[in-house]
């Protein structure tokens, strides 16, 4: 019986841990774990929602997973809340926001946006403590910024405010690419791994790419 107890908060706490925006630590049960990378880059995009050809703080952000589309699609991840559906979602077929148009950061008048992190220690290199961001006019945080992990309090999917204690410091750039963990497996007649339904995202952040390793950032749940 004790046994099972402790079996079952082992689960719980690894759970717990893989949340979105967790980071990759050492003996992390996905770490060592293969990444695939997507047929086409995935892009960030956003749903223009409120004052055409603006960000604003209540659109919602997206990996839209196939930027070909420019609509919010089956399996998309949302990187903020959407109505009662959590951070780091999937998108599912029913879901309220299928079908939406989606704009992509830094074309017409939408600012560019890119990964970014915070140099918390000010040792010029990414660390586990530092926390990431996507990065709205990359250089510096700033309203409106998505934190991808938590930060002070602030948690991972919540958007920076003007009186935030994290607005305003300075980014830099985050090394890596967006890969997946492919769950079933599945693959393609050439042999490439297929992006569906229970992959996880990751920001793949060092070498060996294609590979979970510490400090990589769970992008999906």
């Amino acid at each position: 019986m004790l046994v099972l107890t402790l079996m079952a908060s082992s689960v719980s706490w690894a759970q717990d841990e893989m949340q979105y925006g967790s980071k990759v630590r050492w003996n992390d049960v996905d770490e060592g774990g293969p990444l695939s990378p997507f047929y086409m880059g995935p892009e960030f995009a956003f749903w223009d929602g409120g004052i055409r050809g603006v960000f604003d703080p209540e659109d919602p952000v997206y990996i839209n997973i196939d930027p070909t589309d420019d609509e919010v699609s089956e399996n998309d991840v949302r990187l903020t809340i959407f109505g009662d559906l959590p951070a780091g979602s999937q998108v599912a077929k029913a879901d309220n926001d299928v079908g939406q148009p989606l704009t992509k950061f830094g074309t017409g008048t939408t600012p560019r946006a890119e990964l970014r992190f915070l140099d918390v220690n000010g040792d010029r290199a990414y660390s586990l403590n530092d926390p990431i961001y996507l990065n709205v006019v990359p250089g510096k945080i700033n309203s409106g910024d998505v934190r991808i992990t938590n930060y002070q309090g602030y948690p991972a999917g919540s958007r920076v405010a003007d009186s935030d204690l994290d607005n305003g410091l300075p980014t830099s750039t985050l090394p890596g690419m967006l890969s997946f963990f492919n769950t079933n497996g599945n693959i393609n007649n050439g042999g490439y791994a297929i992006y569906d339904r229970g992959d996880i995202v990751y920001m793949d952040t060092q070498y060996p790419f294609y590979m979970v390793t510490i400090n990589d950032v769970r992008m999906s749940i």
